[in-house]
């Protein structure tokens, strides 16, 4: 089978779903190609520090990825590649993913009314009122009238509907106009190959020794983009009231420009005390570490580190500011979700103490991330969900 993938952004060795889903249907023996952005730094794609590069072709790790310049760019909100329809002609796909709600789905219907009926198209919307509902111009007239009927102008072509949250699939029916049931929950998910290969390959001891880590340590991990949103410092807080020395913290990844101020104030806070900046890592790496620690701990706002977490079969403790409900992830009792009202470093403090001192609830919660990355997160699983198999 062809599949071929539309997506603004395309960060080779990323932990995004694009970049899981390009692997596992690879793995499945079908063949992938990409339609992306000259965008290649995730930093610059956040920012919309977009420069007109020259468009290229590549192929990684068996993936052929066709990176083209915007056509439409409007203040990196509406964005359009141009000779698509060209790309749909040579490539032939029997699927076409369009991740999100992207112009060049117009194309893709054009391909399936007169070039290929049998192609199955299918979309999905990371949108939800956390994302793409906090401010009234992006609510009500970049979603909820531009996308909206823009979405509903081809939704009868459309072979599957996604969300990637259940927020997501509430923003769709609330904004879009989408009936609830004609989209279905596609979560983000975990590289589950490379979580197991790590597991049983890799000794903790030898991984410890890797980062001087010491073998006594109750190991807390924490990470992704340094920003105040993900409220850290909080942790950072409710780290240094244990005033436990065997308790470390591992925070991977670091700030862009515009949160430098912030990441300098989280070291400052860190002086003299059990915690470590990791900075960027690899997947591998972080993984690694992962899979060294006892509990993984994020105070605020969603990301791709919660779903690699429980691939890892770490207990995982996350807090929901608003809009960003982890429980669908809370299949086994293998997750801990803090409402917004309770994110602060002395309820922090208090649950994380409880956990230190209870290691069959550890235990369990760590059971229960293995069923359900196994059974629900596993890239593998979703992967076949999309094109039915």
């Amino acid at each position: 089978m062809n599949i071929l993938m539309l997506c603004d952004f395309f960060g080779v060795g990323q932990q995004y779903q694009e970049n899981y889903l390009s692997k596992y249907y690879k793995k499945l023996g079908h063949n992938v190609v990409v339609v992306a952005s000259t965008f290649e730094d995730i930093h610059d794609y956040y920012n919309n520090r977009y420069k007109v590069k020259k468009k290229k072709n590549e192929i990684i790790d068996g993936t052929k990825i066709i990176r083209l310049s915007y056509s439409i760019n409007f203040l990196g909100k509406i964005r359009m590649f141009g000779n698509v329809r060209k790309i749909l002609q040579n490539e032939r796909p029997d699927v076409i993913f369009a991740h999100g709600i992207h112009l060049n789905l117009m194309d893709a219907v054009w391909y399936k009314k007169s070039i290929n009926i049998e192609c199955k198209i299918i979309t999905d919307s990371h949108a939800d009122f956390s994302n793409s509902g906090n401010n009234w111009l992006s609510l009500h007239v970049l979603n909820g009238i531009f996308r909206k009927y823009f979405l509903k102008f081809h939704k009868k072509h459309i072979d599957k509907l996604y969300a990637i949250v259940p927020e997501g699939m509430r923003f769709m029916n609330d904004v879009f106009g989408v009936p609830c049931s004609d989209i279905e929950l596609l979560p983000l998910g975990c590289d589950y190959d490379l979580s197991e290969e790590i597991r049983n390959r890799k000794n903790g001891q030898e991984i410890k020794k890797k980062f001087n880590i010491s073998n006594n340590n109750f190991i807390v991990f924490t990470g992704g983009k340094l920003k105040r949103i993900k409220k850290t410092d909080i942790l950072i807080d409710s780290i240094k009231l244990i005033k436990n020395e065997n308790i470390l913290l591992l925070i991977v990844g670091s700030a862009d420009s515009n949160d430098i101020e912030y990441e300098n104030e989280l070291k400052e806070m860190s002086k003299d005390c059990n915690i470590r900046f990791m900075g960027w890592m690899n997947t591998r790496d972080i993984l690694e570490l992962m899979s060294i620690s006892n509990i993984a701990i994020f105070p605020a706002s969603q990301s791709v580190l919660w779903q690699q977490s429980i691939g890892m079969h770490l207990p995982l403790v996350v807090g929901d500011v608003g809009g960003q409900d982890a429980s669908y992830l809370n299949r086994n009792g293998n997750v801990i979700v803090i409402p917004k009202d309770n994110i602060n470093s002395e309820f922090i403090n208090k649950l994380l103490s409880e956990l230190f001192h209870n290691p069959t609830k550890l235990k369990d919660m760590s059971n229960g991330a293995k069923k359900t990355a196994e059974e629900f997160l596993n890239y593998e699983i979703i992967a076949k969900k999309t094109i039915g198999q």
